[in-house]
């Protein structure tokens, strides 16, 4: 009887374990990288960006430092699109991004400024009515 139950107590611990071991769900990763102008190559100091990762479904402001370098922390393991964007820069993406669990993956991004749209307002026509 006793060996029986040993036995059934380390066939339970071995499938507890071995389920464990292909759960997913709660490992994550970092992305880290640097934003920086096309054009003069200096650095995007203090700016936000939006930063959205597409696989993982999820979107954050991120800020650049003085030297233009972000941080996204608990990004959720596999492989993802980042796409970066904010008002006044044309979007950036990035593809194939793999995220390990524990690690930090670093890319860095060259944005260009957008060219300056001319909007003008829409000014309806007025009628004026004598009674």
């Amino acid at each position: 009887m006793k060996k029986l139950f040993f036995v059934s107590l380390f066939m339970t611990a071995a499938s507890v374990a071995g389920y464990a071991g292909t759960d997913k769900g709660g490992e994550t990763g970092s992305v880290q990288g640097t934003i920086v102008d096309a054009e003069t190559r200096k650095p995007l100091a203090n700016v936000t960006f939006t930063a959205t990762i597409k696989k993982a479904s999820f979107q954050k402001d991120i800020v650049t430092d003085a030297n233009g370098n972000f941080k996204i922390n608990n990004v959720p393991v596999g492989e993802h699109s980042l796409l970066i964007d904010k008002v006044g820069y044309r979007a950036a993406k990035k593809d194939g991004i793999v995220i390990k669990d524990g690690v930090v993956f670093k890319v860095d991004f060259e944005v260009i400024e957008a060219e300056e749209e001319i909007h003008q307002p829409f000014v309806s026509p007025i009628t004026i009515h004598s009674f």
